[in-house]
Order: C-alpha cells, then structure tokens, then sequence
C-alpha cells in the first residue's frame, strides 16, 4: 500500500511539470477507475488479473505475434512471462506518465471499439519522436562526453531536447554504449551538443499503449511498438 501511495505522488508530482506530461484520464471517471485497478494489477505483477484488462486481440508489432496482434493469451506469453519484469515496468511507466484522449478515425480496425480512446504515454502528444526525446528525471545529468567521466554540462527536469532519434537517420555518434551505460546526443543552445543515460528519457520507452471501450468496457487494444525500433 505504502508503494503505491508513493507511484501516485510521483504521479502528481510530474503532471506538475507542464503541458508535455498532461494525463487526462481525470476526463472519464469510469476510465480513471480502470486505470486505478490496472496500476493495481500491474504493481502486484498479477497476470491471470491482466488478462482482464485485455481486449480479445491486442494489436502489436515488432516481436511476438506481429500484425494484426495477439491473442491475450499469447500477448502475456510473449511479454509477461517470457520478457516480465521489462514488460512489467514499461506498462507501470506508461501508467505513471499519463494518457491523452483522443478520439479514433478508424475504431474497427482489429478489435472493433468506440471513437474514444486513451492513448499512453501522454507525453507522445506533444512530441515528435523522430527529432525531439523528453527527459523521465529530476535533476539528471547533461554530461559534455558519453561516460560517466564526463563533465556534467547541466542538468535537467522532464525537458524536452532535440536529437537526431530516427533510427533510420541517425548517426553512429547518436546512440552510443560506454562502459555498460547507453548514452543518447542530445542537442543543447546553439551548436552543443550533450549526451544523457538513454534510460532516462523517452527514447527507452517505445511502447505506446491504447485502451478503448469493446462491448461497454475498457479494454487494452493495444500494445504497440513502431517497426524500426
């Protein structure tokens, strides 16, 4: 109980930071009460509770069962018991930054569902993946070389910076592994540029997750990651 208190003042304490973090699932009082019993299930690890959140075909790509989607049965064989603590804290990361509510121009794709959605993280709004990545941290460092040696330029709060994030147009100097940590260049004021441990930005979290309403009840459609990634 205690650790989930500390999740939601996290939570509030990062919806503090501006528009590029802006969680409206306060919009739906009965989507807000999915979300609560799904950060429950997610929190405990629980996957017979999972599978309740799941729509009956979940919609993902890269791995596992690719286009068009899952099973749920195989959607947490693939990533909730093969690959579960990852999969396990994606999904809690991407509860803990927030949905935006959108509304679908093509509900009957895969899993026929109404025009309202919620998508996650909510920061994918007002960010343009390719060029742009969003810093997840208080206070983090800046450093001027790719290592841990390296001077700390400044640090950063949940801002937003430039890189050169598209993996089909990025250099060798973009994303780059020293001593064990994965550092990612980012671009500062006029030509500097500076580097950032990869795990603390949103260039780490490329899953985008959906849920919308099948039948009368929210379910999870999708579990989704870009092809490229």
């Amino acid at each position: 109980m205690r650790n989930f208190i500390s999740l939601l003042l996290t939570i509030l304490s990062i919806n503090s930071y501006g528009q590029i973090i802006n969680d409206e699932s306060y919009l739906d009082l009965e989507f807000l009460k999915f979300k609560t019993e799904l950060l429950n299930c997610v929190v405990a690890k629980d996957t017979s509770k999972l599978k309740n959140f799941l729509a009956e075909r979940v919609l993902e790509s890269k791995n596992g069962c690719r286009y068009p989607g899952c099973s749920k049965d195989e959607l947490i064989k693939y990533y909730f018991k093969e690959n579960a603590d990852h999969s396990w804290q994606t999904m809690l990361s991407i509860l803990r930054y927030g949905f935006t509510k959108l509304e679908d121009e093509n509900p009957n794709k895969i899993v026929p569902h109404d025009k309202i959605i919620f998508q996650g993280p909510s920061y994918l709004k007002n960010l343009n993946t390719d060029n742009e990545l969003l810093i997840l941290g208080e206070n983090v460092n800046i450093r001027k070389e790719p290592t841990l040696k390296g001077s700390i330029i400044r640090t950063a709060s949940y801002e937003v910076f430039k890189c050169d994030c598209n993996i089909f147009t990025m250099t060798d100097k973009t994303y780059q592994i020293v001593d064990g940590v994965s550092w990612i260049e980012i671009k500062l004021n006029g030509n500097e540029i500076g580097y950032v441990a990869s795990k603390l930005t949103s260039y780490d979290l490329i899953k985008e997750m959906t849920i919308a309403k099948v039948n009368g009840k929210w379910k999870i459609i999708s579990w989704f990651q870009s092809s490229g990634c």
